[in-house]
């Protein structure tokens, strides 16, 4: 069997020596430099993601007395009211696609200046309107937990139940009508209503309503529920500050003329002060055709229901008395005051109202004192 040769190993020299390991050198720095280089890459990266995934969206967009609203909470309040407005400019756009625009030229308008509206509502949102209404719903909810008014889970449930239409307590039907009952001489087709929600179907439209809440603006069940229970609150302090408001204000019962021009309006004071009747003359001169075949009257009128110009001088008018000529921006009024009552209940709409003016003052009562950081800019508007 032939021997194998082996090949002897040619000593290196120091000056090869030397080069090789300078070379080795250079690869082991290179090989540092470009780990160095990929690890910043990676660090820059990571803080990218970490800015746009995490930083920002927790970043605040308000500070409201202590209390943070993020830019994710901001941003999804905008992207839910777009979801709204679409929602409604679509249905408007398809309503007036089946109009004739000869036959139906008057809604067609009233269609066209609802749209108009809801574009510029849609344009206010890249401002900071939605803002505004987290930084009130916020301050509504601290005022809420002093007062220790609370929105129960079971509360928010029923509301929702109540949004998607479905009654868990399903009233008791009718009893039939007994033999004896008159029968009535025109046979009444009555209107049959809809079939109320089961349970399984409020589930299922509930939870295809979530799908398409989170696919078009984020908004998980839990947001979802945050909202309700917000307007829940609100309701509940409107309530509270509306059971403040007095029920009973100073009435006067009166009467008035209305004319185009002060000459008219003096012509008409000479004629009442000679003794004619001031319904009968209200009806022959008013421009006010609505009060004027009423002889002028105005039933009982509160305070703070007429312009400042009537209101003054009509309070201040003892009963039985007529005035002299009013102007307004209405025109140039004669007014008599028949009776007045210091303690008369207020009617149920101007009540309400009254309720709704409390709620607002004590609203922007709440603004003025608070301490409301703002962090808005343009770039935190989530993009179309």
């Amino acid at each position: 069997m032939a021997k194998r040769k082996i090949k002897k190993e040619v000593p290196l020299t120091r000056k090869q020596v030397s080069r090789r390991d300078r070379e080795r050198r250079q690869r082991f720095n290179l090989i540092g430099v470009a780990a160095a280089i990929g690890g910043l890459i990676l660090v820059v990266l990571g803080y990218g993601a970490y800015q746009e995934l995490i930083a920002k969206p927790a970043a605040p967009v308000a500070i409201v007395n202590g209390v943070p609203i993020t830019t994710q909470a901001y941003q999804k309040i905008v992207l839910l009211e777009r979801m709204n407005i679409d929602a409604s400019m679509q249905n408007l756009i398809a309503q007036r696609s089946q109009y004739d625009p000869e036959e139906d030229a008057f809604l067609l308008t009233i269609i066209d200046q609802q749209l108009s509206q809801l574009s510029m509502q849609r344009e206010l949102l890249a401002s900071q309107t939605a803002l505004d209404s987290l930084i009130e719903e916020e301050l509504i909810g601290q005022a809420a937990e002093k007062r220790g008014i609370m929105v129960s889970p079971d509360e928010i449930d029923r509301r929702i139940e109540q949004d998607f239409g479905y009654v868990r307590e399903q009233p008791t039907p009718l009893p039939s009508p007994s033999t004896g009952a008159i029968t009535p001489t025109v046979e009444i087709t009555p209107t049959e209503a809809p079939p109320p929600l089961t349970r399984a179907e409020f589930e299922e439209l509930y939870s295809n309503s979530l799908g398409i809440l989170q696919e078009g603006a984020g908004l998980t069940e839990g947001d979802y529920r945050e909202l309700v229970k917000a307007s829940l609150l609100a309701e509940k302090m409107e309530e509270l500050i509306g059971q403040q408001v007095p029920t009973t204000e100073p009435h006067i019962l009166a009467r008035h003329i209305l004319l185009d021009t002060e000459e008219e309006a003096q012509d008409a004071l000479r004629r009442l002060e000679q003794g004619e009747d001031f319904a009968a003359l209200a009806t022959e001169v008013s421009t006010d055709t609505v009060s004027a075949e009423l002889g002028g009257d105005l039933g009982w009128l509160p305070q703070g229901s007429m312009v400042a110009e009537f209101e003054e001088v009509a309070f201040d008018l003892p009963p039985g008395e007529i005035s002299e000529v009013v102007e307004t921006p209405y025109g140039f009024h004669i007014i008599l005051v028949e009776e007045r009552d210091e303690d008369r209940e207020l009617d149920p709409e101007i009540l309400d109202q009254r309720k709704r003016d409390a709620f607002d003052i004590w609203l922007a009562d709440l603004l003025s004192e608070a301490v409301i950081e703002r962090y808005w800019s343009g770039d935190k508007v989530p993009p179309e």
